[in-house]
Parts: C-alpha cells; sequence; structure tokens
C-alpha cells in the first residue's frame, strides 16, 4: 500500500513539472500572440478572434495531456478521461452554435435596416403617383386637354354649346378647386404655370361668351318689333342658360353687362308694348256702355300680368336671379330647400323686374283714372277688377309657384291703390254734397225724399252687383257704414220752407230705413234701427201736432170731468155738477154732427196730401195712423161717457164702425 501510494506520488510531481512546462510554453505563446497584434489596433475585433481560437487550442493541448497521463495511470482515470473527452465534445458542439447564434444576431440589424430602406422608397414611389393622380385629375381632365380649342367654342349647334359646357363646368372646377389644395402642392412651379394658363383661358372663354350672347340679345331685340310670336326670344335664349350662370360666378363683370344690354334692349319693347295695351283699352272705353267696362280693364289686366310673370320666369330661369352659384356644387344644379345657397328672396328678379317694366304701374293707374272718369262707378268698378286679379295673383303664388314672389303683384297693388283712392274719393265726394242736397230740396214745392237717399239706393244695388264676386267686402260695408251716418245726421238737420220738419224726416228715414234693410249686413244693423226709431217718433209728432183732437170742444168738456174725478168726485156725481151736467153735454154734442165730423176728417185729408210727397209713398200710412189716433181718443172719451153718465142715454156723434168708414171712403176718394 505504501509502495503505491510513492509511486503515485512520484506520477503527481512528473506530471505536475510538464504541466508547469506546458504552461510557461503557453505563457510564451500568447506573449507573442499578443506582441503580433500591438500594431494593428484598429481591427480589434478580428485579433479577439484570434486569441479565442489560440485559448481555445491550448486548452485542447492541457485537456490532452492531463487525459494522457490519466490514462497512463489505469483504472479511474481512464473513466474520467472518457467522461472529459465527451464533455469536451459536447463543449466543442455548444461553441460551435453559440458561434452560430453570434453570427446571425451580428447580421440581423443590418438585415433590418436592408428591408426598411426598400420599404421606404416604395412607400415614396406610391405617394408620389397618388401625388401625380391627384394633381392630373385636378389639372388634367380630359375636358381641358386641349385649352387653345377652348378659347373659340362653338356655340351654335347643340353639340357644340355642350361640349363647351363641359369643358367650362371642368374649367370652373379646376379653379374653384386651388384654395382647397395642399399647400405644398399649389407651391409647384409646373402647377402655378397651369393655373395661369386656365386663368387666361377662362379670361378667353368669358369674352368669346359674352361676345356672342351680347350679340344674340341685340338681335332678338331688333327682330321682337317685326315678330308676330310673342316671347319668342324665350325660346332661342334659354340654351344658354347655363352659361349665363357659369359667367355668373366666374366673370360677373361680363354677367352684368349682358344683364344691362338685356334690360336696355328689351325694357323699350315691353313698354311700347303695354303702352299699345293702355291705348287701345282708353279708345273702347269711349264707345263702350258701363257694364263692358269690366271686360276691357280685365284684358288689359290679364295682358299685364302675363306679360310680367312669362318676363320673370325666364329672367329668373336665363340668368339665375335671387341664386348664390359660388356655394353652390360644381355639378351646377339649382339649390333647393333656402338656406346657405340663397340671398334675400326676390331681392334681384323684383330689381330686375322694375328696369324691364319702369312705367307698367304708371300705365295701370293712368288707365283706372280714366275709367273713373268715364264712369260714376269706375272707381268702384277698377277697384272690383284689380282686386280680383291680385287675390288671384296671390292664390297662385302660394301654390302653384311656391311661394315665389310675383312682381305682376306688386303692379296690380299699385293699381288697387290706385282704385281704392278714387273709390274712397268718391265716397267723399258723396258726403260733402249732402248739404247741396238739402239746399236743392228746398227749392221745390215739396221737401220730399232727398236726393243723396236715391243715390244711396243706386249706389249700394251698384256696389252690389260690382263686387259680388270680389274680395273688398270690408271696404264696400265701411262705405255704406260712413253715408248712412252721414245721411241720418243730414236728415236731422234738414229743413224745409214749406214741408213740415216732422214730414221731412218720416219720409227720409223711412226710404233710408229701407235702403239699409235691404243690403242685410250686420255691419249696418245699428243704423237701420236708428233710423227706424227717428222715423217713428217722427210719424207720432205729425200725427199729434196736425191731427189733433178733431172734437176739441168735447175733448176739453171730458178733461174737466176727469180733473174733478181726479179732485174726489165720484164719476157718477159729476154730472150733478152745472159745469158736467147732462144738459151741458148734449150742447156740447150738438157742436159735432156726424156731417161736419166727415167735413173735418176731408180737410185733415188734404192737408196731410199737402205735405206728404208721392215718391215717399207714406199717405197711407199716415192716414192711417190718424185713424188709429182718432178711434183711441173715440173709445176714450166713449169710455168716460158710459162712466159718468151710465143712464142719460147720452153718445158720441159716431161710433167707432163710422169713424172707420169715414176714413176708408175718404182714402178711396182721394
Amino acid at each position: 500500500m505504501k509502495l503505491e501510494e510513492a509511486q503515485m506520488q512520484k506520477e503527481w510531481e512528473v506530471s505536475k513539472e510538464s504541466v508547469e512546462e506546458g504552461s510557461s510554453a503557453s505563457d510564451e505563446a500568447l506573449s507573442a500572440l499578443l506582441e503580433e497584434g500591438e500594431g494593428a489596433e484598429q481591427d480589434a475585433e478580428r485579433r479577439v478572434r484570434q486569441l479565442g481560437s489560440r485559448l481555445a487550442q491550448l486548452d485542447a493541448l492541457n485537456v490532452g495531456g492531463m487525459l494522457a497521463a490519466a490514462t497512463e495511470s489505469g483504472g479511474a482515470g481512464a473513466a474520467l478521461a472518457h467522461r472529459l473527452d465527451g464533455g469536451l465534445r459536447a463543449g466543442a458542439a455548444l461553441a460551435q452554435r453559440l458561434a452560430r447564434l453570434d453570427h446571425l444576431a451580428r447580421a440581423a440589424p443590418h438585415a433590418a435596416h436592408a428591408r426598411s430602406g426598400a420599404a421606404r422608397a416604395d412607400a415614396n414611389a406610391r405617394a408620389l403617383l397618388a401625388e401625380l393622380d391627384a394633381i392630373y385629375s385636378w389639372l388634367e381632365p380630359p375636358a381641358l386637354r386641349d385649352l387653345d380649342a377652348l378659347q373659340e367654342p362653338t356655340l351654335t349647334t347643340a353639340e357644340g354649346r355642350a361640349a363647351t359646357l363641359k369643358a367650362a363646368a371642368a374649367l370652373r372646377h379646376a379653379l374653384r378647386a386651388e384654395p382647397a389644395q395642399p399647400p405644398h402642392r399649389r407651391r409647384l412651379a409646373a402647377v402655378r404655370e397651369r393655373l395661369r394658363r386656365l386663368a387666361r383661358t377662362k379670361d378667353q372663354m368669358a369674352a368669346a361668351l359674352a361676345r356672342h350672347l351680347n350679340n344674340a340679345l341685340i338681335h332678338l331685340g331688333n327682330e321682337a318689333a317685326h315678330d308676330a310670336r310673342p316671347r319668342r326670344h324665350h325660346a332661342e335664349l334659354l340654351p344658354y342658360a347655363p352659361f349665363m350662370k357659369w359667367l355668373k360666378d366666374m366673370d360677373e363683370k361680363a354677367y352684368d353687362g349682358l344683364l344691362k344690354v338685356y334690360t336696355s334692349t328689351w325694357a323699350r319693347v315691353l313698354e311700347r308694348e303695354v303702352r299699345a295695351a293702355g291705348e287701345a283699352a282708353r279708345g273702347a272705353l269711349l264707345a263702350a256702355p258701363d257694364h263692358a267696362v269690366d271686360h276691357i280693364l280685365d284684358q288689359v289686366l290679364s295682358l299685364v300680368e302675363s306679360l310680367c310673370n312669362a318676363e320673370q320666369d325666364f329672367c329668373t330661369q336665363f340668368f339665375f336671379l335671387d341664386v348664390d352659384v359660388k356655394s353652390e356644387g360644381s355639378d351646377g344644379e339649382r339649390s333647393e330647400g333656402g338656406g346657405e345657397g340663397r340671398v334675400r328672396q326676390g331681392a334681384e328678379s323684383r330689381r330686375l323686374m322694375a328696369e324691364l317694366f319702369p312705367s307698367v304701374e304708371q300705365e295701370l293707374v293712368a288707365l283706372v283714372g280714366h275709367v273713373e272718369r268715364h264712369d260714376a262707378y269706375g272707381a268702384m268698378r277698377a277697384l272690383a277688377c284689380v282686386g280680383r286679379r291680385v287675390l288671384g295673383a296671390e292664390g297662385g303664388a302660394a301654390g302653384g309657384a311656391a311661394g315665389e314672389a310675383r312682381w305682376a303683384r306688386a303692379a296690380l297693388a299699385a293699381a288697387a291703390v290706385a282704385a281704392k283712392r278714387g273709390a274712397d274719393r268718391a265716397v267723399a265726394d258723396r258726403l260733402a254734397a249732402l248739404p247741396d242736397a238739402v239746399k236743392q230740396a228746398a227749392r221745390r214745392p215739396k221737401c220730399g225724399v232727398l236726393s243723396f237717399v236715391s243715390e244711396l239706393e243706386e249706389l249700394s244695388g251698384a256696389c252690389e252687383q260690382i263686387f259680388a264676386g270680389s274680395g273688398r267686402r270690408a271696404d264696400v260695408e265701411r262705405w255704406y257704414v260712413m253715408l248712412g251716418g252721414a245721411m241720418v245726421r243730414a236728415v236731422a238737420l234738414a229743413e224745409h220752407p214749406r214741408t213740415p220738419r216732422p214730414v221731412l224726416q218720416l219720409e227720409n228715414y223711412h226710404r233710408l230705413q229701407a235702403a239699409l234693410a235691404a243690403l242685410r249686413l250686420p255691419a249696418l244693423d245699428a243704423l237701420r234701427r236708428e233710423c227706424r226709431q227717428r222715423y217713428t217718433e217722427a210719424l207720432r209728432s205729425y200725427v199729434t201736432q196736425y191731427f189733433g183732437r178733431p172734437l176739441e170742444k168735447l175733448t176739453q168738456f171730458f178733461e174737466g170731468v176727469a180733473e174733478a174725478v181726479a179732485s174726489g168726485v165720484r164719476e157718477d156725481e159729476v154730472c150733478y155738477r152745472a159745469a158736467f151736467s147732462k144738459h151741458e153735454l148734449r150742447r156740447v154734442l150738438a157742436m159735432y154732427p156726424a156731417p161736419e165730423v166727415r167735413k173735418s176728417l176731408h180737410r185733415l185729408y188734404r192737408t196731410v196730401e199737402k205735405h206728404l210727397s208721392e215718391e215717399g209713398g207714406l199717405l197711407q200710412v199716415v192716414w192711417r195712423a190718424m185713424q188709429e189716433e182718432f178711434i183711441a181718443q173715440h173709445v176714450a172719451l166713449q169710455a168716460r161717457v158710459a162712466a159718468c153718465y151710465p143712464a142719460a142715454g147720452l153718445a158720441l156723434p159716431l161710433s167707432t164702425d163710422d169713424i172707420l168708414d169715414a176714413f176708408s171712403d175718404i182714402a178711396r176718394q182721394h
């Protein structure tokens, strides 16, 4: 055992010496390697790899020496050598794999940079292509490929107009789209040059369009005086309406110039046509009867209204009035619904129509004045006729024209105002003539019915016929109230030198009340009741004043009897007083024999007949009122005789039946 331990110790020392010798050799090799790499510091990474390789070789030599020593010793050393050899192979494989992974890790950053650079180049190419496509679509549409051909467009044919309109729309879209483009795109020199060329083309196209349309407007205006077809220029100019819209958007100066040319050219034509219609109507009115006035005036109003409406419709469509074309879309359609695309409703069309028809209102007002002078009720006829037209225009505008303002309504309204003023003036003249009518009646033997009452009946009949289908009932009723109230006051103040005032009032109030009642208007009910009351009061006053008491002394006798009874004397004892005795009553009754009473009634009838007029037609009414008054007095006296002288056998000279017969006989005789 000790022999084996000594042998192993010897072997260990030998191996230690060999290891130390190997280590010193390795150190010398390492020093030589470092000395070789001192001059090449710039390739440090390569030197590191070389050092690693040398180190691995030295380790392998070292391990190999150790394995050889262990193998020589046998037994456990061989087993250890075998295991170390396996571990060395595994370490070599692991080192190889690590080296490969290290190589991949070092190469990966360069591959990522290569891939991102290619993607960026592709993205830039695509963005550039999209930008060029956008610029091309904006500034190089098919319609704008040949700008030289657009400078002199062909407008005489439908195909030429369609091509020109397509190019004009594309040109408008290209120029209007500039503010919406990004700044970097607008800064491109080629883009700026293209926009300048498009702007020059726009100016040249606008000049060509304006020149062609100007010549067309003047030519059609010159032919209008000899052309039998009305509104021919509307059909010939409407195909150019899209170009007028384009000019309004792209060249307002040219648009305004064409608008002035149209106004100056056609204002003379339209004024001549309106004036000719007015002169023809005035000539026809000179020989026309009163009932034909409405028809003649309505013809002129119909012509003026249709003329104005047709011209307004055309101008609105052709000149795109009351439409803000700059805020519309590029499709060229009229904006609907009103909002952003609309300016103040009707302002442009009203202004243009006023320039086209500067004298139409004056012509209509002059015609209304002529009708007013031609007929006593001419102003009323004109008001009714124009009023129907105005109301008809309002209904048509509210329904058929979607609420758009009609300038013709303004012209008709001016004529209606003139007619209304004329009608009010006619009524005012009648009111001012009331005192003159009373003065004229004073020159007649009998006052009778005042002339203004008859005129009211005539006026009401004419107005009811004139305004039967009109909407001016408020004006008519206002005139009735004014005239009726003034007439009631005039009758109350009227006097006549030979006609009793009660007779004057009862005849005129009766006739006035009948005229107002015939109209059957609620607005006149108060006046009608007032006339009825004043008539009743005047009738009572006249009967009381002129009929009086035909049995005067007999009436005075029984008034004394009534006073005695009132003082406390019993009715059956009154006859015992000397002043009221039966003998005294017989004496008074003898003063009124039946024939004498009849004669007095005849005289009374002649007096009433002298006072009342035939036109009043109230003689029988007044005579009946006197009959009723006489019977009432007779009944009262008869009752007093029966109460105070019951058994005296006394009676009035006439019975009630005798009185009725007497009044009837007198009425039949006269």
